[in-house]
């Protein structure tokens, strides 16, 4: 995998940075590489470019759009300005008028400024005793911590600066009569953050396979450990990764296994908050309709609707391919928008990538995540990935209300 589809975007104040005396210009971000030397070699973060004099320098970003209408690629690179303005070439942050004015027969469209998205994903991990079946070359529980937690090219640390990860291990204990022996769920939360792979590690080490099952409460208390709990509550955009190996618990009664309906209610309320889930079954314990349940729900599909992708790991090869193959898929292709889309149809929107226009909710085109974030799409994600020197033109007409 790619270690460098998507860096953190720095957005500061206006300064000058370190080095600027021999950047030869100003840096609108107080990244610690602006100022310092480049070459083919030594490539520039996300953000600054490379200029003629080999230093790392910065002209805009989110924050401070270019002068006389130029656009800021995301590389901070001005251009396309008017004569004079020092804007010298396209378009993520780019402010003011449409292009070429209005579409025909709209008030003038609201432009708005985008820069990419550091994504956030938990890792909710299946604490019951059944994580001690064996796996291979380990057992269920040793196999999965292993690849997470391994150094230096285990999913966390590889992906610790590129990803906002955080952890969350749940189970509960239960009696010789099927009831909670104390309180349940028993659910331990790292909260995400960037370069997150010491406290993750430390809690995740110490922690062994305890008892029961209870998804659906568990997924509700880590929602309340991460502060979300109101209904009004605004989540930055957030993945549930849930790797189970066995049916769902409830904490009315762990025991036998009813808890299907509470595991599907609690992803449904994570869903109702912005927050996608994907489910990894650990093993072929966990039955396939209730997977497929869980995936639909976690990413709101309806009856009639495209089944949502899942995946069934057997071996410590699957599990690591399913893993990877979740956690590189939210890198890089979720954009910030400086406003928020409150009413009106999103889709009347324009979206263009290097001056082509994208539709909205095609399989290669964009769709809004929330109301201040959209997504690039299949092959759009994919141009937007292959190269951070490219432009992204963001707007909507009238009839969609946009607000600061």
């Amino acid at each position: 995998m790619r270690r460098d589809l998507i860096r953190t975007a720095v957005l500061c104040v206006l300064a000058a940075c370190s080095g600027d005396d021999d950047a030869g210009g100003v840096c609108v971000s107080d990244n610690d590489r602006c100022g310092t030397m480049c070459d083919a070699n030594r490539p520039c973060p996300f953000g600054l470019y490379c200029n003629a004099d080999d230093i790392c320098v910065q002209e805009c970003d989110i924050d401070h759009p270019c002068e006389g209408g130029g656009r800021c690629a995301l590389n901070g690179r001005c251009s396309g300005g008017m004569p004079g303005s020092g804007a010298d070439g396209g378009a993520m942050g780019s402010g003011g008028s449409r292009p070429g004015g209005p579409r025909p027969g709209a008030c003038a469209d609201t432009i708005v400024q985008a820069s990419r998205t550091t994504p956030t994903v938990m890792l909710i991990v299946d604490q019951s005793s059944s994580m001690e079946e064996d796996f291979g070359d380990g057992t269920r529980w040793d196999v999965l911590r292993d690849f997470l937690l391994e150094q230096p090219s285990g999913l966390i640390a590889d992906l610790q600066a590129q990803v906002n990860f955080g952890l969350a291990m749940y189970s509960a204990r239960s009696d010789d009569m099927g009831q909670p022996a104390e309180a349940c769920p028993i659910v331990t939360t790292i909260a995400p953050a960037a370069n997150n792979y010491a406290a993750i590690e430390q809690a995740y080490r110490a922690a062994e396979p305890i008892d029961d099952t209870p998804t659906g409460d568990s997924i509700e208390a880590i929602l309340g450990d991460l502060g979300i709990s109101d209904p009004d509550d605004e989540v930055s955009p957030m993945v549930f990764v849930l790797a189970t190996d066995g049916e769902p618990d409830r904490c009315e009664e762990l025991d036998p296994q009813g808890g299907r309906p509470e595991a599907i209610a609690a992803v449904e309320h994570a869903y109702s908050y912005g927050i996608r889930t994907f489910v990894i079954s650990v093993g072929s314990e966990l039955g396939e309709d209730h997977q497929q349940e869980i995936a639909n729900a976690g990413l709101g599909r309806m009856p009639g609707d495209p089944n949502a992708e899942y995946w069934v790991a057997g071996d410590d090869q699957s599990l690591r391919a399913a893993l990877t193959s979740i956690v590189g898929g939210q890198l890089g292709c979720e954009i910030q928008l400086n406003g928020r889309v409150e009413d009106g149809d999103p889709c009347l929107g324009s979206v263009a990538l290097n001056g082509r226009q994208l539709e909205c909710g095609d399989a290669n085109g964009w769709e809004l995540v929330d109301p201040q974030h959209i997504r690039l799409l299949g092959s759009a994600c994919d141009e937007l990935k292959a190269d951070d020197d490219v432009f992204l033109d963001v707007s909507f007409p009238c009839e969609v209300m946009v607000v600061d």
